[in-house]
């Protein structure tokens, strides 16, 4: 059993204060207390949040792993209920409280977390003990000798974090219609959405202008180089909404209204190689499909959603000739497992 911590919400002052904290310790204890109370608060909520973070991680972690290669796990990640009838809310950590009321929605929540914060905030957040830094004493020493190295602990603890519940999101959405519809009434579409393209502040994909561009090309920024610390959380993410698209069709339709956003799952899947226009090549079979990878179904029901109608303006050449490159691979594909039953044939 995995037991997810409430984590408090970011950018809030914790409910942990000074007045939280009664210890019964013996008189040497108690008298270094009362003399470094504020002193010690700090390093109490600093190894509080510590320990917590460090725990949503390993079970998130534990989450992804569990899913991957197992209905049967996806399937009781489904069905599990919190303990308290189901007023879990407080394990969402945002400014609004929702119900959870499966693993699902618990799973979504940990995204829904940082909603409202970029990338390089969430890598700039600060430990509880810097927080309550202006409280104390000058005289009391620091809780480390390079402050700015110790903010950046909490900040990738909350990256790898992030991560982790986008890596879960992506394995127990594999296959796995149930999931799949869950997590799409959650709303999770439109928070990875928001992750992997930040200046889409409408909920609804369809009322983007930039549907009406034809030529639209995905903004270097969509896809981070390698030197960014959340490449790896941004290409999770993609990949949650491609399996999501796969099994739930609410979803292909609502991707398949955005120009930009399919092209950036297009690069995310095939990297850049997918979006160059190579026509000429189309007609040399084997250059055609060098270098990209078989087509994901749950990306083909996309462009296929887009091609009957959600996209506003159709496919474009890009995207006809992603399609295209996965017929020509299916009829190579088929004449070389003709040739092969036609040898085994001979051979006896």
């Amino acid at each position: 059993v995995v037991h997810l911590p409430i984590l408090p919400p970011i950018g809030r002052e914790s409910a942990l204060d000074s007045s939280t904290f009664s210890f019964r310790c013996c008189r040497k204890h108690n008298r270094l207390l009362r003399i470094h109370r504020m002193l010690f608060t700090r390093y109490a909520l600093y190894e509080l949040d510590s320990a917590a973070l460090d725990l949503a991680i390993a079970c998130l972690g534990t989450l992804r792993d569990l899913s991957c290669g197992s209905a049967s796990s996806r399937a009781a990640i489904l069905e599990w209920v919190p303990l308290v009838g189901g007023t879990a809310a407080s394990r969402c950590s945002t400014s609004t409280r929702r119900i959870i009321k499966n693993g699902i929605h618990l799973i979504g929540s940990y995204v829904e977390r940082y909603d409202k914060w970029s990338w390089e905030e969430i890598l700039s957040l600060h430990e509880r003990g810097i927080l309550l830094k202006s409280h104390h004493s000058i005289s009391d020493p620091p809780l480390s000798e390079n402050p700015t190295q110790q903010s950046m602990v909490r900040g990738k603890k909350e990256m790898r974090l992030l991560t982790n519940a986008l890596g879960a999101i992506r394995n127990t959405s594999h296959s796995t219609p149930d999931n799949c519809d869950e997590f799409f009434n959650y709303g999770i579409v439109d928070l990875l959405v928001r992750r992997l393209m930040p200046e889409i502040k409408n909920s609804h994909l369809a009322t983007e202008k930039i549907n009406s561009h034809i030529e639209a090309v995905v903004p270097p920024s969509f896809i981070p180089d390698a030197t960014q610390p959340w490449r790896e959380a941004c290409y999770r993410a993609a990949g949650s909404l491609i399996n999501l698209a796969e099994k739930c069709p609410s979803v292909a339709y609502q991707i398949a209204s955005n120009r930009r956003l399919i092209y950036l799952l297009i690069v995310a899947w095939g990297g850049t190689k997918a979006v160059t226009s190579e026509s000429k090549a189309l007609k040399n079979t084997t250059t055609s499909i060098k270098g990209v990878p078989l087509l994901h179904i749950g990306l083909a029901a996309i462009l296929h959603s887009a091609e009957d109608g959600a996209l506003e303006g159709g496919l474009d050449d890009v995207m006809l000739q992603v399609l295209e490159k996965e017929k020509i691979r299916k009829k190579i594909a088929q004449r070389n497992e003709e040739e092969r039953k036609r040898r085994l044939w001979e051979k006896k």
